[in-house]
């Protein structure tokens, strides 16, 4: 029978961490449906008082730019997001709109796979600040396509302009690098490939890395907090 096939791309869980749950979330593709299925986990993680997120994005091709926009303003406060710049040099801007969901610490897992909208959301919390990124060097597309009509009917795909991050960074061909390298052997990787219910475990390398770097994060957060006579839970 034909029918609408709804494809969800976040799934989310609370995990335990070395400083308290963590909050793990794994988004696979931008669709029209991800910002509010992001919108939907942080809020329900928020409730379980997770001390931390971990963004797995690795093997994410991208998608929509405005889902890419809609879920970085979940993560960061203020500040820019991504800019795009066509051949006349005109720039235009996406910034936060001071409407984040949480401000608990976030490491972002990113891979090769890691691309286009993957790549604008890694790069505007990298370079806000907002989160430390963990894996290997990103896919490396940052153009901005539109699809023209043709007379036939069938359209051509042209390349309008190019994203840029926050720092003014032209990814294209370049990619993003994380603040720390971890890469896997192609044992590990076939481990992982053979059983996916790893991914996103101890038995994950890259996942084991981030667990390590948020309780690191956490930790610096609550003695900065006890040095300013502050509690912070």
């Amino acid at each position: 029978t034909r029918a609408r096939i709804e494809i969800n791309p976040v799934r989310y869980s609370v995990e335990t961490g070395l400083e308290g749950t963590v909050g793990y979330i794994r988004l696979t593709q931008f669709s029209a449906n991800a910002a509010a299925e992001m919108k939907d986990a942080i809020e329900a993680l928020e409730d379980r008082n997770v001390t931390g997120y971990v963004l797995d994005l690795r093997s994410n091709p991208g998608g929509l730019l405005f889902s890419s926009i809609d879920i970085a303003q979940m993560w960061i406060e203020e500040g820019t997001i991504v800019s795009t710049v066509d051949r006349n040099s005109i720039s235009d801007e996406e910034v936060a709109n001071n409407r984040a969901l949480t401000d608990q610490p976030l490491v972002v897992l990113v891979d090769g796979g890691s691309a286009s909208a993957s790549e604008i959301l890694s790069g505007a919390l990298q370079d806000n600040k907002r989160a430390v990124l963990v894996g290997t060097q990103t896919f490396g597309k940052g153009l901005v396509q539109s699809v023209r009509g043709l007379a036939d009917g069938s359209g051509v795909a042209v390349t309008i302009a190019k994203y840029l991050t926050p720092s003014g960074r032209d990814i294209n061909k370049l990619g993003i690098a994380p603040d720390y390298v971890v890469e896997l052997t192609d044992e590990q990787r076939d481990l992982l490939a053979e059983d996916r219910d790893k991914v996103g475990t101890l038995d994950d390398p890259q996942y084991a890395k981030a667990i390590e770097v948020l309780a690191d994060t956490i930790r610096g957060q609550r003695q900065s907090a006890s040095a300013a006579g502050v509690d912070r839970y």
